[in-house]
């Protein structure tokens, strides 16, 4: 559909440029007259099967206009029409950055961000809660959280959300699900059932967030791999983590995988891993215990001002496993 023509609600005709992403959902295009821009339109057979009611959802996310002007979340803007005047997508603000798909790699994350230590890595975090908490403290949920629906600007180390049209969204009483997720990223209760039917939650959310920081953290690790057992999503199901006090010895059945982990994991402070404990494992079948997004954007700041001030090490991938007391917890800063 690139160099063809959609229209406005007043019927001005726009021209589409280049086709920057394509899906099962639909494709998304770079307005021709304006690059800041990109409109996403849905394939053909999504809107036969969905159309009215994704319409309806799309126009529910447009009356949020605070959300239209938050600067890093890519939110539904105007819709947009074909020829015929039939409804077929979207424009939005254009994201900028790289996914944190390539981050959270071993092999990636050198090309695509060159310059970024371990104080990189808590700012780009800092900046996805950040935006994360404005949308929960309006009872929006992100649903599909993965590391491929957040970008991060590699000099900046800012985060943009993209892919919105899939959150959890609700007008008056009704509510507009998340159709869509990965087993490996969601919550025990939720597994089984059909996304379409799921009703997302703070804590469902949390709990998802906790395994994309950790793949961040960890060079893209799941949480839940162990030598042994079953995959990440068996394992997950179980609440099976491997790390903390208790759990089996390195090499041994059910401990954590053996390379670089246990080092990397060593030198997350005391407080940062306290999180992921409390919420990787004892969360597992208890929501309430999952970390709020105020409790990580404290415990990150503590932990960026360790670094800083030379406590922990600035190295994504440590050469020597930390035994030293953990400094973290004796000040307060931001690194925003």
């Amino acid at each position: 559909m690139s160099n063809s023509i959609v229209y406005d609600a007043n019927r001005q005709p726009r021209k589409l440029g280049t086709q920057i992403g394509s899906g099962g959902q639909g494709n998304v295009f770079i307005l021709h007259e304006n690059p800041n821009i990109v409109v996403k339109v849905f394939a053909p057979n999504k809107l036969q099967k969905e159309g009215k009611e994704l319409r309806e959802k799309i126009t529910t996310q447009i009356k949020m206009s605070d959300l239209i002007k938050e600067p890093y979340l890519t939110w539904p803007q105007i819709e947009v029409f074909d020829h015929q005047g039939k409804w077929v997508g979207y424009a939005m603000k254009r994201a900028q950055g790289e996914p944190l798909s390539k981050l959270a790699h071993a092999m990636l994350y050198p090309k695509s961000f060159p310059s970024i230590d371990r104080t990189g890595i808590v700012k780009i975090l800092l900046n996805f809660l950040k935006t994360t908490k404005k949308l929960h403290e309006r009872g929006i949920y992100i649903g599909d959280v993965n590391l491929g629906n957040v970008l991060a600007d590699p000099k900046t180390y800012k985060t943009y959300l993209i892919d919105t049209d899939s959150y959890q969204v609700t007008s008056r009483s009704k509510i507009f699900r998340c159709p869509v997720g990965r087993p490996e990223m969601t919550p025990i209760e939720h597994h089984g059932q059909d996304f379409s039917s799921v009703t997302r939650t703070v804590e469902s959310d949390l709990f998802s967030i906790a395994i994309l920081m950790f793949q961040c953290f960890m060079l893209g690790l799941h949480p839940y791999s162990q030598i042994g057992g079953g995959n990440p999503i068996e394992n997950l199901r179980k609440g099976n983590f491997p790390y903390g006090k208790g759990n089996p010895a390195p090499g041994q059945e059910g401990a954590l995988p053996s390379g670089p982990w246990y080092t990397i994991w060593s030198h997350l402070t005391f407080n940062v891993k306290s999180l992921f404990i409390r919420t990787l494992k004892n969360g597992v079948n208890d929501p309430s215990n999952r970390a709020s997004i105020t409790e990580w954007e404290r415990v990150l700041k503590r932990y960026y001002w360790a670094m800083d001030e030379g406590h922990n090490t600035k190295e994504i991938r440590p050469s020597h496993p930390k035994y030293s007391q953990d400094k973290s917890s004796q000040s307060r800063s931001s690194s925003n």
